[in-house]
């Protein structure tokens, strides 16, 4: 084999298309690569979201059952006040 320069780079040329097919190809090891990033990312994504989804769960918990922190947010969000109050606005 060593003395027949086709077979040799025949060889060479062969097992560098099966390095490139396994390499870049699709399917290859760079497609999984990629795969395992974007699952990697979804993750951390679904991950963030159920934490979020646990926190609006908690707020809203609250909100149902504590009047008085109702009333806190109504009061703070659209600036209402009790009867009898005054409202002191201080402008910079």
């Amino acid at each position: 084999m060593a003395d027949n320069p086709v077979k040799r780079y025949g060889f060479i040329v062969f097992l560098s298309i099966i390095f490139f097919h396994l390499i870049l190809m699709d399917g290859g090891i760079y497609d999984l690569l990629k795969v395992k990033l974007k699952t990697r990312t979804a993750k951390l994504s679904i991950m963030q979201m159920e934490d979020n989804n646990a926190t609006l769960s908690r707020e809203l918990r609250r909100i149902r059952e504590d009047d008085g922190y109702l009333e806190e947010m109504v009061r703070k969000k659209y600036g209402f006040v009790r009867e009898g109050e005054k409202v002191y606005r201080v402008e910079p």
